[in-house]
């Protein structure tokens, strides 16, 4: 198996979780500090502190400090173009489930 195969595989895995992607979802609207994402995704602050590092090791996300404050914050915008691309596949291959929200014109709820 070559590098690339590997490395996307690795990278994908960290998209798997679904507090990962709340949390990318989330900081899509700016930077926010870990007891902000602690809150509205209402978690610990320990398991919070474990997808962000992670996040952060993949490179997903960054981090600056204001003081003794960490801001969180996303360090490529195209992962919203990935995580875009899979919900779309997802849509399709699940049509039956999304049927409403695609009759709705509420797509946009699920990118």
């Amino acid at each position: 198996m070559d590098e690339l195969t590997e490395a996307t595989s690795e990278f994908l895995k960290i998209l798997s979780d679904p507090y990962k992607l709340e949390i990318i979802k989330f900081l899509k609207n700016g930077e926010k500090t870990s007891k902000d994402i602690e809150d509205v995704l209402n978690i610990s602050q320990s398991y919070t502190s474990q997808l962000l590092k992670q996040l952060v090791k993949a490179n997903i996300i960054s981090h600056k400090r204001n003081k003794s404050i960490k801001y969180y914050f996303i360090k490529t915008i195209n992962i919203f173009r990935v995580i875009s691309a899979v919900n779309s596949i997802v849509i399709e291959l699940h049509k039956n489930k999304f049927q409403k929200l695609i009759d709705s014109d509420n797509i946009e709820k699920l990118k």
